[in-house]
């Protein structure tokens, strides 16, 4: 963390310890983000020649990806022509199509779209016209996404590689939060693309902090520095804390605001005004809640090794699992789900052992 925030602590560096950064950075997910840092400080040049040579690799890869984003999102533009339906980015192929800080070295393996609930099938029908397939499903996961998620199964042109996440709000219909999507859509703002829009800069800061801290991530220190970025851009615009506060009222979203704002200033120094914090800390949890959140949420973002986590590390990520599902669902509907889950996994382990038990 510490290269990503003081590029400048990586000069002087041995070979051992630059390899040991490079690993780092990838298993991560910021290794392109290290090397938009290192250009960004006009330090790429000091780095070892292997060094460098990596980083350029992991630069190219993650802006080949973002070529992928655009131009997926292009042709969904082109088959949606004719629809009179708001399209709205999402997470990182907005950072992308909106330029904001965190897409440098941002690394987008999917366009997340969000439409309006009432016109998320005739978008699908569209969509599934003109070559997209759905993902092959079973009739439980189908029902999972069509009743109780707040996205339709992703889909993808059978000719690229880009899956396409169409939503109609930030949380699943059955969590125990239930922002308001009518507003999310009332404050959207245009690209230069007029058929194009991104969340507005308070809701895209609580949509990338519930994303975090309320579900589970594949690269959650990643996501952090995504919201830290965030925080900084749009924190210098006159307002905009006062709004953060405001929406996060609104949608019902303070509790994960607290998290965000905790989180990105312990973790990653962000700056914070102290009347912002001193007001969301009044949505936080108890003093035993708090200590224990701290402790998994201080593993959950420790620069994790291709060693294997620590102890530690694994109970805090197994809690932040088991919160995330809490989070998600009902208890009887939880359940439910735990249950399918666990009796596919060992319908799938049995088939696997008959599988590796047939002669061959």
């Amino acid at each position: 963390m510490h290269a990503l925030l003081e590029p400048t602590s990586t000069q002087g560096l041995a070979l051992r310890e630059w390899n040991a950064l490079l690993q780092l950075a990838r298993f991560n997910g910021l290794a392109a983000r290290l090397a938009a840092a290192l250009e960004a400080s006009r330090l790429f040049d000091s780095a070892p020649p292997k060094a460098r040579s990596q980083l350029r690799a992991t630069a190219v890869a993650a802006e080949s990806a973002q070529t992928a984003v655009r131009f997926e999102v292009n042709r969904a533009l082109r088959a949606l022509k004719g629809l009179d339906v708001p399209v709205i980015l999402m997470k990182g192929s907005a950072y992308v199509l909106a330029s904001l800080p965190p897409a440098r070295g941002r690394f987008v393996g999917d366009v997340d779209l969000m439409v309006p609930r009432e016109r998320i099938d005739e978008v699908e029908r569209r969509l599934v016209e003109r070559g997209w397939q759905a993902s092959d499903l079973d009739e439980y996961d189908q029902r999972y996404y069509r009743e109780w998620a707040h996205e339709i199964p992703p889909l993808q042109h059978p000719e690229r590689d880009t899956p396409l996440d169409i939503h109609h709000t930030i949380v699943p219909l059955t969590s125990r939060f239930h922002p308001d999507a009518a507003a999310l859509l009332a404050a959207s703002v245009p690209l230069a693309d007029p058929r194009l829009r991104v969340l507005g800069p308070a809701d895209m800061v609580l949509h990338s902090g519930v994303h975090l801290f309320n579900d589970e991530v594949g690269a959650p220190l990643r996501d952090l520095f995504d919201l830290h970025d965030l925080l900084c851009h749009f924190g210098a615009r006159p307002g905009f804390w006062n709004e953060l506060l405001v929406r996060s009222r609104l949608h019902g979203l303070q509790r994960p605001l607290y998290y965000v704002l905790r989180h990105t200033e312990r973790q990653l120094g962000t700056p914070i005004p102290p009347e912002v914090r001193q007001a969301a800390a009044a949505s936080g949890p108890g003093l035993l809640l708090d200590v224990l959140m701290d402790w998994i949420f201080d593993r959950r973002f420790r620069v994790q090794s291709p060693g294997g986590p620590r102890a530690g590390i694994v109970l805090a990520s197994w809690l932040h699992f088991m919160r995330a599902h809490w989070l998600r669902m009902p208890p009887g509907l939880l359940i439910r789900h735990l249950t399918v889950k666990a009796m596919r996994g060992i319908a799938e382990s049995i088939s696997r052992k008959r599988e590796g038990d047939a002669p061959h």
